[in-house]
């Protein structure tokens, strides 16, 4: 019985895989990063069967022949995605961040809903999806499709999910022990820390519901032509079933979940490829010493840095024995004398291949999470200068954990950087603690790209997966935080303070006027 008890498993579980199902990516707004992260479950999932429409903000150069996907692209929304309005002089001033939120979103909104594919896709109901993937950062405005097809969704997230995030999924706050990505805090945090993450964690929540979703809902009003539409908090409770995030708790500080998150960091990770002839010969010629590797992500633009940050790296660089490839995209501004000749310039840096090079030594990084979790797939220590948004976090977490130095623009100097990299360069202990946390990584049952294809048709087997859901979630902001049943403890212990002051005084009153009217009466007595 047991046989035929496994032999039903086995058959079950081919008929299951052998089910395809009709899939929508929603990632309209996106970058170049974030779409290196999404398009290999993409693919995975129209490899293994599934019909697959994917609408990405960027053109993206597939690496899959299957039938199965469909790309649809919008060149009216590669300017948006190519230029955040962010740059580095935003660095430090997560509050202006902040405060440009609403405006940003609005434009996102129109430029999706004014988008041809966006029309495209509404009218296209009868298309039977069986479920939406979208991009869980500024990608709200799609949701209403969802709405419209009546179908449930999972949001996919490229970093740590922000309070507002975890509010929706219904998974815990925990702002006693871990920091949200406005903050660069640890876990390990005092009562001062403590405070204030708890407070900004409630706020940036209530700064998501009342000053960023009526924008989201006045744009779906708009494209839909009615007065009010279904708000996009509404949407989430009722069609959001998983978040997919890109995190591990090997890199990321330990984020207290329910069964409906799911992590899936490192998803883009893959072993290197070869390199180029010309970039080959460049670092094959370093010799033993080895080469670095220099990126600041794919928003950050090498020409936006100061000419004097800039010259610090310069004459830094040309200090070492070590060669350095550096991503910089716009070399005219540069002179041939002010690039020193260890140092190589490219416009576009295949980064996991140089980090899986065997001279690979060391990797100067504005800490992205995706960068991070290359370097610690691959095995290669960094020295990180965060800028802005969940990168100073990241820092902070790699430095606490031995396998990198963080270093600040404000105090950066020659000497400074210097010294950090012959730090790293002379000290076993960076590489020892970075092969301890890659083998943390790399060690899980099944790969984060095999386990996010689970658990989407997981949600599409079981209509949505409602018995996932979190009580939690019908529950408003104050009350998942117990500010209900804190506040009401308050008032009780006010009463009851109150209560035993006025006692207490009646109490003295009136034990202090017997004592009057008898030492009145003995007094009498002696007259």
């Amino acid at each position: 019985m047991s046989i035929g008890w496994a032999s039903s498993l086995v058959l079950l579980s081919i008929i299951v895989s052998a089910t395809p199902y009709k899939i929508l990516v929603l990632t309209p707004i996106t970058s170049t990063s974030h779409t290196n992260v999404f398009n290999p479950l993409v693919e995975a999932l129209a490899e293994r069967g599934h019909e697959v429409t994917h609408w990405n903000g960027l053109e993206i150069p597939s690496t899959s022949n299957s039938s199965n996907l469909r790309r649809l692209y919008s060149p009216n929304l590669v300017k948006i995605n190519k230029e955040h309005n962010v740059n580095f002089n935003d660095r430090d001033s997560p509050l202006r961040l902040l405060f440009r939120v609403p405006k940003t979103v609005a434009n996102y909104c129109k430029a999706i809903h004014e988008d041809a594919i966006f029309h495209q896709l509404m009218n296209a109901k009868d298309e039977g999806y069986d479920l939406i993937l979208a991009e869980g950062f500024f990608n709200e405005c799609t949701l209403l499709l969802a709405e419209l097809f009546d179908v449930p969704f999972v949001y996919l997230n490229c970093f740590v999910p922000p309070p507002w995030l975890q509010f929706a999924i219904g998974t815990p706050f925990a702002f006693d022990h871990f920091p949200h990505s406005g903050l660069s805090f640890r876990d390990k945090m005092n009562f001062w820390q403590r405070t204030l993450n708890t407070v900004t964690g409630f706020l940036l929540v209530a700064f998501h519901h009342w000053y960023v979703v009526p924008i989201i809902d006045q744009a779906s009003s708009r494209v839909l032509g009615v007065d009010k539409a279904t708000s996009v908090l509404e949407i989430e409770d009722r069609h959001l079933s998983l978040l997919l995030t890109n995190t591990h708790f090997s890199i990321n500080y330990l984020m207290p979940t329910s069964p409906a998150v799911v992590q899936v960091g490192g998803m883009h990770c893959i072993p290197p490829k070869p390199l180029s002839s010309d970039l080959e010969s460049f670092v094959d010629g370093s010799g033993d010493d080895g080469f670095i590797i220099v990126s600041f992500g794919s928003i950050l633009k090498g020409a936006e840095i100061p000419d004097n940050v800039r010259h610090i790296f310069m004459s830094t660089f040309a200090r070492l024995s070590q060669r350095v490839v550096w991503k910089w995209e716009d070399k005219g501004i540069l002179s041939d004398d002010a690039v020193p000749a260890n140092v190589k310039l490219v416009s576009w840096l295949p980064q996991q291949d140089l980090l899986g090079h065997p001279k690979a030594r060391l990797f100067i990084t504005h800490c992205g999470l995706l960068s991070k979790q290359e370097a610690v797939f691959h095995g290669v220590p960094f020295i990180a200068l965060p800028v802005w948004s969940d990168q100073p976090i990241n820092s902070q977490k790699a430095s606490d954990d031995g396998y990198a130095i963080r270093l600040y623009w404000n105090n950066l100097t020659e000497e400074v950087l210097y010294q950090s990299i012959e730090r790293i360069l002379t000290d076993p202990s960076y590489a020892e603690k970075m092969k301890q946390v890659s083998s943390i990584m790399r060690d899980q049952l099944e790969s984060p790209v095999e386990r996010a294809i689970y658990w989407i048709e997981y949600v599409i087997r079981h209509q949505g997966a409602p018995h996932l859901r979190s009580a939690a979630r019908e529950l408003s902001f104050y009350q998942r935080g117990l500010l209900d049943v804190i506040l009401f403890f308050f008032v009780v212990a006010s009463l009851t303070a109150y209560v035993f002051f006025r006692l207490s005084r009646f109490v003295l009153f009136s034990t202090s006027k017997r004592r009057w009217q008898k030492s009145n009466v003995n007094l009498k007595k002696q007259n």
